[in-house]
């Protein structure tokens, strides 16, 4: 497996990573980020800036629009503060702006391309060069976004991998707090589904009749994705994963309640189909996910194998499982692996002034991806 065995920081880890960055002085740092409302947004900079106020880094900011009818444009003021701070972190820094539209056209013709646009913000190899490290914070940005965003680098990168040309360390960080999560609700969901821009898995245009094999990883509130994906997908089996162990001890059994009759009644899911992963890792997520998918291309070998869909309805940080499961699918040839988000028209805060005060309760976590520790 090509995260096996892998790199995970969190915590004061992560600061003792800046404090590295600080005192190398051949260290130039790409990082981006999202604009947005999230209050975690800037922790990861700030942090960062804090630990290595030396670092030659240079700052992408990624401003994305989300269409005059997302119920998030009322979040405007936060918006503002957010940059507000951004500002005052990123003094003397070099920033580069790019504006992403997540829409194109109008009434029916209206469709979601947030996903293609986002590949298209680095379009070679050349654009890197000269970067040691780049740090894709996804604590503001939207799945839809981050998972291309992600997948591209992974794809530009794997191209000088095996060359002479040095490897930058590509790295994942994100501001995780589930509490916060539960707070920031989604607020209506596409009607137009469609998998996700270059991690269709083949699945759509793939001739061959396949079972298909639905594996969506589960959080608070999401029963009307679920269901709307279920639609979408039509799956031969279905098999859900729940986070555990996590802080929350009952959270895993939280989740299954709220799905219960769904899941019992209606889809009539076997018990043992249902899957667990630890809440605060995205590697064992992959795991989980390349082992079943093998096992069931293997045990469906007869009828050609199978086709295997993963939908993330859950944190950021468990999300990054699915987006590495689909991307290293890509490399082995009989695999069909493809991801479903359903994505949402926008969004809606429970309780602002709570959210607010847990977000110093967040914790900052790198999933590294390519590099030095792979090399």
């Amino acid at each position: 497996m090509r995260w096996d065995p892998y790199i995970l920081l969190k915590g004061n880890e992560v600061n003792d990573l800046w404090k590295r960055f600080n005192d190398d002085d051949l260290r130039r740092v790409l990082f981006i980020l999202g604009k947005g409302f999230d209050v975690r947004m800037n922790l990861g900079l700030e942090s960062l800036c804090q630990e290595a106020p030396n670092v030659n880094l240079v700052v992408s900011i990624v401003d994305f629009t989300e269409g005059k009818n997302s119920a998030s444009l009322k979040y405007g003021t936060l918006v503002e503060e957010n940059h507000n701070q951004f500002q005052s972190l990123i003094n003397g820094k070099t920033v580069k702006d790019h504006s992403l539209n997540t829409w194109k056209g109008k009434g029916r013709k209206k469709r979601r391309v947030g996903d293609r646009n986002a590949s298209e913000l680095f379009q070679s190899i050349t654009e890197l060069e000269g970067y040691t490290d780049i740090v894709v914070d996804i604590s503001s940005l939207p799945r839809g976004i981050y998972f291309s965003l992600v997948g591209k680098l992974l794809t530009l990168i794997s191209q000088i991998e095996g060359k002479s040309t040095p490897i930058p360390n590509l790295m994942i960080l994100t501001a995780e707090n589930a509490a916060i999560d539960s707070k920031v609700l989604e607020h209506g969901i596409d009607e137009d589904l469609h998998f996700q821009f270059g991690f269709g898995g083949g699945i759509e245009t793939e001739s061959l009749s396949l079972p298909k094999i639905w594996l969506p990883i589960l959080g608070e509130k999401k029963a009307l994705h679920f269901d709307k994906a279920n639609q979408f997908i039509k799956p031969d089996e279905i098999c859900p994963i729940l986070p555990f162990p996590s802080k929350n001890p009952r959270r895993a059994d939280d989740i299954f309640a709220e799905h219960y009759e769904l899941f019992s009644d209606v889809l009539r899911i076997e018990p043992q189909n249902l899957m667990y992963v630890p809440e605060q890792n995205p590697f064992e997520v992959y795991r989980k996910l390349m082992d079943t998918i093998k096992n069931y291309q293997e045990s469906l070998s007869r009828l050609n194998g199978c086709k295997a869909v993963i939908s993330a309805f859950s944190s950021k940080l468990l999300s990054i499982g699915a987006l590495l499961t689909a991307f290293e699918a890509k490399s082995i040839s009989d695999l069909h692996v493809g991801i479903l988000n359903v994505d949402s028209q926008g969004y809606k805060i429970d309780d602002l002034p709570e959210v607010k005060l847990l977000k110093n309760q967040s914790e900052l976590f790198v999933i590294w991806l390519t590099g030095m520790p792979y090399n």
